[in-house]
């Protein structure tokens, strides 16, 4: 071989190479443009919020032990205390039945669904929950084929990836997978987000799964396939990323997060879809299906909240 084809050997290699690290770098980015769900839309299209305030507390888990009341004495069952969000009777015994049938505290009266999480505390004491603001988003799907949560559905979310803990209200997309100890200001605040998987499972007679024995692998978290946030094959159904922040007023500003069901790592957070399911397919259409991530979202969209008390006199 002569030097000018060793040349032109040398230089297709180095063009290939360079084709390779082109494509690499484009999928790298691609990546890197797709935020997670935490960090989608606050205010942009393709979502609804709902505020569903803080309703009771007791030791009841009707998901995990349907039927079976709290009991922190009972050995068989790992009960811990449970702050409940939306309807106002969710209990051991609650059915879909008994909760449509009950009131709520969220701004969309329709809303019925139970929401709860493990009791929070600051330094041993106790957090009464000021705020709770639920949003129903695309999450970078494809905001035209999501499809309301089903009738029924229940579910249990919450990892150390899918939780996020803040000082503060807003609601950015930000925060960290530990809680903070130490919120300043005159009025300290504790926020914490939990991420709801958002791709369904669907039985082979086309009905979509509403519960499974662990409660989770019913549903999964949408992933980036082929360059798009989309469901996989295996869980097909798209449905809203449910996410749901709950914030706190704090006693002092320094403390340590426990919960009552362990560390703060153990924080997790239950769904128990019993929304009037025609206001909330109107919804799914009217908020997410028609209006594009890149547009407002729509002022019937917003979370509803109710005017701030007049001050004391």
């Amino acid at each position: 071989m002569g030097w000018p084809e060793r040349r032109s050997g040398t230089r297709a290699a180095m063009l290939v190479a360079v084709a390779v690290f082109a494509a690499v770098a484009s999928l790298l980015a691609a990546v890197a443009a797709v935020p997670p769900a935490s960090a989608r839309s606050s205010d942009h299209g393709a979502s609804f919020a709902v505020r569903c305030d803080f309703s009771h507390r007791n030791l009841d888990d009707p998901i995990r032990y349907p039927g079976i009341e709290g009991n922190l004495d009972d050995p068989d069952h790992d009960f811990h205390s449970h702050d409940f969000f939306g309807n106002e009777t969710t209990k051991f015994d609650s059915t879909y039945e008994s909760l449509r049938a009950a009131d709520t505290t969220c701004t969309r009266p329709k809303d019925t669904a139970a929401y709860w999480l493990p009791t929070v505390s600051w330094d041993g004491e106790v957090l009464n929950s000021n705020r709770a603001v639920f949003y129903y988003r695309a999450g970078g799907k494809d905001y035209k084929e999501v499809k309301p949560f089903p009738a029924k559905l229940k579910i249990i979310a919450g990892n150390e990836k899918r939780v996020t803990w803040r000082c503060g209200r807003t609601d950015n997309g930000g925060g960290s997978h530990r809680p903070p100890s130490r919120c300043d200001g005159p009025n300290p605040q504790l926020g914490v987000r939990i991420i709801f998987p958002d791709c369904l499972d669907v039985a082979r007679n086309g009905k979509p799964r509403l519960n499974s024995p662990d409660h989770r692998s019913h549903m999964v978290y949408s992933r980036l396939i082929d360059g798009r946030v989309r469901c996989p094959r295996s869980y097909p159904r798209p449905v809203p990323v449910l996410t749901m922040n709950v914030t706190f007023d704090l006693p002092k500003p320094s403390g340590k997060v426990t919960l009552s069901s362990g560390g703060a790592s153990t924080m997790h957070a239950d769904f128990f879809n019993a929304w009037d399911q025609v206001e909330l397919n109107h919804l799914v259409v009217s908020c997410i299906n028609k209006v594009p991530p890149s547009k407002p979202r729509p002022d019937a969209c917003q979370a509803g909240f109710p005017p701030p008390p007049p001050p004391p006199s």
